[in-house]
């Protein structure tokens, strides 16, 4: 790697966000005659190298290597999974060292357009055909995200309508408090009433509510999600959230702080979980099913965490939002947050071909049957039954809940440019960051830290774009913004 590329490589992994978590039928078996790579093409014994960061596929991923193996003796694939608060440091080392896995898994962190302006992934056009193209998702193929320049260069691991944040709830501590499924909260006010009554109940014995918050993006999504209720025309992002009629960054919007002020107040009052702050989602899930805390806050993958022989004491429901208006959580077609990569470096492209087909043809009815996501293959989804009880209702939740917003991007790709332009560059604090110092009582006036983080963002997009008009590219504000666009309803204007 070049010593520009290298230094590209370092500013970005220093302001990379801390971290935020059956048979495929007759229209299937089509899908993969139409471009599968043959095993012919494998003339001696190869190695695959795998790193993926989604622990909740794990099972399903190992089932799958296992059958490819089996079909295929002469390729051996080998998949570490790594944690997601570790993934961008490795993957860093990797890229110094010039010694990427043949198969890596995407990071919000390192967007597919930085990727490739690293010149260290490797387009799969000769897979993902139009043909093949036709069958997945509508919008998966979006500009900047799984596609640049008409290329390629990524596959979604889920459906992008993913990681919707939802309640699950315990049962037996709804009966210990006296509680039924009825009394499950809709509204914010509901929710404080519900906790109190959990509290008293049982003997102080378990709360209301708990949220594995440490080393995670759950508790940023959790709050975006919910502010969506108060006002939608701000986007829920992984990085700073959008009001697309504005075009503006907008994340100290009234409907986040005044979100982030009743947190404040559910942790104040002891009825959030008081080790929320210290625990990492598997953690915050732990204290829910061992009957700590009625409610769980996470997303809607948490299901098939559950105890497979305790799944009737269970249950799955919509967050409560301040009024009981409708949420939503936001995807922009592209799977760039949960796909895979091939490396350039990677010596044996024609046999991950073949295995990155056998995946899209045999992992992703897995992942359905199992409950851990629908499959971005929409046929999939018809011929595979979801087997988990609470994960089907977790994953028809999610659907209704996450909606496809404006794309600038697909707008106007010159905003990718924009987006390489600001790398390193944006605020480092994030809305976690902020959430956690808040709680905490390190942060006292949310509504200011959170202006201040705004005004720098927006400064420094609009220098960029000034910057790139100078230049000659044909690029403003007028990009980011979405007339047309009704606030919790999908976008269909592009």
């Amino acid at each position: 790697m070049n010593r520009k590329a290298l230094s590209f490589l370092t500013a970005l992994l220093l302001t990379a966000a801390p971290a935020l978590s059956g048979c495929s039928g007759a229209a299937n078996e089509e899908f993969s005659e139409a471009t599968a790579p043959t095993s012919a093409a494998v003339s001696e014994p190869v190695t695959l190298e795998f790193w993926g960061r989604w622990e909740e596929a794990n099972p399903q991923i190992a089932e799958t290597i296992a059958e490819f193996q089996a079909e295929h003796p002469g390729i051996k694939v080998n998949y570490s999974t790594i944690p997601f608060a570790q993934y961008v440091a490795q993957l860093q080392t990797a890229i110094s060292g010039g010694d990427l896995p043949d198969i890596f898994g995407s990071h919000p962190s390192l967007p597919t357009y930085q990727l490739s302006q690293l010149d260290i992934i490797h387009p799969i056009d000769d897979l993902i055909t139009d043909e093949v193209q036709s069958e997945f998702f509508e919008g998966t193929w979006s500009e900047g995200e799984t596609t640049l320049d008409g290329n390629v260069y990524s596959i979604p691991l889920f459906n992008p309508k993913r990681a919707a944040m939802e309640l699950f709830y315990n049962k037996s501590v709804l009966t210990k408090a006296g509680l039924t499924e009825a009394d499950i909260p809709k509204t914010w006010d509901e929710l404080v009433t519900f906790s109190r009554k959990v509290k008293e109940g049982t003997n102080g014995e378990a709360y209301g509510v708990v949220m594995g918050i440490k080393a995670s993006s759950l508790a940023a999504s959790i709050v975006q999600q919910m502010a969506t209720a108060i006002k939608p025309e701000v986007v829920p992002s992984t990085s700073i959230p959008i009001n697309y009629k504005t075009g503006l960054y907008e994340i100290n919007s009234p409907s986040i702080v005044e979100t982030l002020e009743y947190f404040k107040l559910l942790y104040d009052q002891e009825l959030l979980h008081p080790n929320s702050l210290v625990m990492n989602m598997t953690e915050g899930a732990a204290l829910m099913i061992s009957g700590q805390a009625a409610l769980l806050f996470d997303g809607a993958y948490e299901a098939t965490k559950l105890p497979a022989d305790q799944l009737d004491n269970f249950g799955v429901a919509p967050l409560p939002t301040k009024d009981g208006k409708k949420q939503y959580f936001a995807y922009n077609g592209g799977a760039a947050t949960a796909a895979l990569f091939v490396a350039k470096t990677t010596k044996h492209y024609e046999e991950t071909k073949l295995f990155l087909q056998y995946l899209m043809d045999h992992l992703y009815p897995k992942l359905v049957r199992d409950g851990v996501e629908y499959s971005p293959v929409t046929a999939q989804n018809e011929e595979t039954e979801v087997t988990h009880l609470i994960a089907k209702k977790g994953l028809a939740l999610q659907n209704e809940t996450v909606i496809l917003v404006p794309r600038p991007y697909v707008k106007n790709s010159a905003t990718i440019d924009v987006a390489k332009e600001t790398s390193g560059k944006l605020p480092k604090t994030t809305l976690l960051n902020v959430i956690e110092g808040y709680l905490s009582g390190q942060i006292q006036d949310i509504s200011a830290e959170l202006t201040a983080i705004n005004e720098e963002a927006n400064k420094v997009r609009d220098s960029a774009i000034k910057k790139l008009a100078a230049e000659g590219v044909a690029v403003s504000l007028e990009d980011y913004q979405f007339s047309d666009w009704v606030p919790l309803q999908p976008y269909t204007g592009q």
